[in-house]
């Protein structure tokens, strides 16, 4: 809040209020996935405003590791929930406004707006979707013993679990 708005007791105020929330502090409280995904929501606005900060000096080291952070926390978000696509619709939302403004800006070239797009599509789609698959082949890889909630998922998925009576057995398409 002090980044968007610059005004401190605008900042100490939502601090107050989120620490005193009886909602956030009863989440906390259990095993539950909102808590996680609340870190990754606020953590890629958080890395968005800051790279929005950044934006009077593009591709420098503080640039590049804010929309990075934002393309992990995008990936953190939708690995968590897929409520986490809110967020990232809204950082397309912004992407596209800051590409749209950059576009419109006649003093840059075709080719530096070349380079803006596609530092955005790596950082803000390619590496999300790389992380995101990628916690899932490590899930896939760690967890393949089976286990008792095997009967939600299809004979084909079951017979690749190790322990599992259907394990190795051929079953028709």
């Amino acid at each position: 809040v002090l980044e968007l708005s610059k005004s401190l007791p605008a900042a100490l105020l939502t601090a107050f209020i989120l620490i005193f929330d009886t909602g956030c502090i009863t989440l906390s409280q259990y095993i539950l996935l909102d808590p996680i995904l609340m870190f990754f929501l606020m953590g890629a606005v958080l890395s968005m405003v800051k790279c929005n900060s950044c934006a009077d000096r593009p591709f420098s080291a503080s640039w590049w590791f804010w929309l990075s952070l934002t393309g992990v926390n995008l990936a953190g978000a939708m690995g968590v929930k897929f409520v986490g696509l809110f967020v990232v619709l809204l950082v397309g939302l912004n992407t596209i406004y800051d590409l749209w403004d950059l576009l419109g800006n006649l003093s840059l070239s075709l080719v530096m707006f070349g380079k803006h797009l596609l530092a955005r599509v790596l950082c803000l789609i390619i590496l999300p979707l790389a992380l995101y698959t990628a916690m899932f082949a490590v899930h896939f890889a760690v967890l393949n013993r089976s286990g008792p909630g095997d009967g939600f998922f299809s004979s084909a998925f079951q017979s690749q679990l190790i322990g599992n009576n259907l394990h190795n057995v051929s079953i028709p398409e």
